[in-house]
């Protein structure tokens, strides 16, 4: 413009560049979230199986409490929450949720390998719907990035 101020659509163009780049560049906080929550969930399923029948008592609820399993999952999932609000600090809500479902197929892979799961060929199905659907968010953020 003539009177030195910016083009108020170049500005608005930035922006949105500048918001891509710091959306591509909390993948990597948003995947370590994922990976924690996934593992925090096989925790606390593995803490369950071993805990056997849940009944309503202050001797069980100290019993749940004081299991290694059960609290390691604690730990980790707040290590995973804590990830996803910093990784919430550079990403846009809409970019980041998606990656959630990861935690899905995570948990899957390790409820077969780990609890002897049996999984349909439904649900396989629907687990590469959600990776396709998450490769063509991350595909569509880098590319509009550069």
């Amino acid at each position: 413009m003539l009177d030195g101020q910016d083009n108020p659509s170049d500005i608005v163009v930035e922006e949105r560049r500048r918001q891509r780049a710091a959306n591509v560049s909390a993948i990597g906080m948003i995947l370590s979230s994922v990976f924690l929550s996934a593992g925090g969930q096989l925790l606390f399923k593995a803490a369950m199986n071993e805990f056997g029948v849940l009944e309503l008592s202050i001797p069980a609820l100290f019993r749940l409490l004081s299991n290694p399993l059960l609290l390691l999952g604690l730990a980790v999932f707040f290590i995973s929450a804590i990830l996803w609000l910093v990784a919430l600090l550079r990403a846009d809500l809409s970019f980041a949720v998606p990656f959630l479902s990861l935690a899905y197929i995570l948990v899957l892979l390790g409820s077969v390998v780990l609890f002897q799961e049996n999984i349909s060929l439904l649900r396989l199905s629907g687990f590469a719907v959600i990776i396709l659907g998450l490769f063509v968010i991350a595909r569509g953020e880098q590319r509009k990035s550069r």
